[in-house]
């Protein structure tokens, strides 16, 4: 898999994200993108 290089601009925002995710941060960004995508995801 390809590294990815992730900027977020909005602190607030991104401290937000940060408390609100369950797993690691990659699993909950692949886990958007394929909610975005229509893929099934894995709970």
């Amino acid at each position: 898999m390809k590294k990815y290089l992730l900027l977020v601009e909005d602190e607030k925002l991104w401290e937000k994200f940060k408390s609100s995710i369950k797993k690691d941060i990659n699993t909950e960004i692949l886990d958007l993108i394929k909610k975005k995508l229509g893929v099934a995801v894995e709970k």
